[in-house]
Parts: structure tokens; C-alpha cells; sequence
């Protein structure tokens, strides 16, 4: 493969991540049986998911350094490493370890890291201006490579699709982490798995006359 097929591969996996934080916030606000069911599907594969998605984007982003044309992080690509590799790090160790008591660190540092890619595609958009360091150097402001938008960020593309870069891809990656720690365990949680297991319960005869015995 191509690096710009390399490329369009981890955006379509930024683009599955973003979808799945979606489908994770509408089953957090819809309280229904099924939505009950997919959370407490993805409660208890919260961790290894989280560290399966922290863990692509690291090997993704050093492909693009080490391999894809050896392209050389801008300023802002370098704060968000800090924090994937982290994340990458601290989620496959408490993965391994089942230990959920570490998420809320990750979450602290999915919460920084989305903060700098949200500048990051700001710049790329031209909301806000590059300072003088990034142009200096490795510009912030000007992406390597674009996936399915136009040939600049700004200007969308033939489909219409708005344009991927490794800023949108790490945004994408830091959205999902969170989502994953944070809105699977729901505080009713355990009330709607209640409701559910009431639902899937036959009612019997003596529960209907509430307890009372019948005439006869």
C-alpha cells in the first residue's frame, strides 16, 4: 500500500471511531433494552477497546514519521503523541491487568489531548493563526496529506465529505477513548439492567393478583 492509502485507511478508521462515539452517546440518552444491553456489552470490554483504539493511532502516527515519507510531526502533532503514547501505554497495561481503577488518569489525558487536537484542526481551518514557531518550523497550519475532503481543509471534496487529517484522525481517537471510559458506566446504569431483567420476566399468576389468593 501506498502511503496515501495508508492514509485514507486510518481516516475510514477515524471516521469508525467517531460513528461509534455517537452510537455511544444516543445509548447513553435513549434508555431502552437494547441500548441497557450495548452498554453493558461495552462496559465490560471498555478497557481493551480503549487500548486497542489509543494503541492504532500510536502505531499509525509512527508510520507516518518513521515510514510514510518520514513526514516530521509539527508542533502540535508533538503535543499530541505526549499524550497518545500515554495512553497507548496506560491502557494496555491496565487492559492486561483488568484494572479499571486507572481510567479516570486516562481520561485526564484524552481530555488535554482532545484540547490540542481541537486547536490543531482550528489552525488547519484557518479559525485561528499559526504562530510564528510553528510557521518557522514544521507549519502546523498545513497538513501532509488529506483524505476524502478537497485538496485543502477548508474546501470540501467531490462526495462532499469533509477533509480527514492526522489532526481530525487524533481528535477522532481521543473523542472515542473517552467515550469508551466515561459513558458506558452510566450511574442508572444498574436500575436499567433492573428494568430490563423485569421486562424479560414472565409474570405469574399469583403476580397478577398481587399476591392474593384466589376465590374458588
Amino acid at each position: 500500500m501506498s502511503v496515501e492509502q495508508w492514509h485514507d485507511f486510518f481516516a475510514v478508521l477515524a471516521i469508525v471511531a467517531a460513528v461509534g462515539v455517537v452510537l455511544l452517546v444516543i445509548a447513553r440518552v435513549v434508555t431502552s433494552v437494547p441500548t441497557v444491553r450495548f452498554l453493558d456489552f461495552v462496559y465490560k470490554v471498555q478497557l481493551p477497546l480503549a487500548a486497542l483504539v489509543a494503541l492504532v493511532a500510536t502505531l499509525g502516527s509512527l508510520y507516518m514519521s518513521e515510514f510514510g515519507n518520514k513526514w516530521a510531526p509539527c508542533r502540535f502533532c508533538w503535543f499530541q503523541r505526549i499524550f497518545m503514547y500515554s495512553l497507548a501505554v496506560l491502557l494496555v497495561v491496565s487492559a492486561i491487568r483488568r484494572d479499571r481503577g486507572v481510567r479516570w488518569y486516562a481520561v485526564a489525558l484524552a481530555g488535554v489531548g482532545i484540547l490540542f487536537s481541537t486547536w490543531h484542526i482550528l489552525l488547519e481551518r484557518g479559525v485561528v493563526s499559526e504562530s510564528a514557531e510553528c510557521a518557522a518550523s514544521v507549519p502546523c497550519a498545513t497538513p501532509y496529506l488529506i483524505s476524502f475532503g478537497g485538496r485543502d481543509p477548508v474546501t470540501l471534496g467531490p462526495t462532499g465529505f469533509p477533509a480527514v487529517t492526522l489532526a481530525v484522525m487524533a481528535f477522532c481517537g481521543f473523542a472515542a477513548v473517552l467515550a469508551l471510559l466515561i459513558l458506558p458506566e452510566a450511574p442508572d446504569a444498574d436500575d436499567s439492567a433492573d428494568v430490563a431483567t423485569l421486562i424479560a420476566t414472565p409474570i405469574s399468576p399469583e403476580d397478577e393478583d398481587h399476591g392474593q389468593p384466589t376465590a374458588g
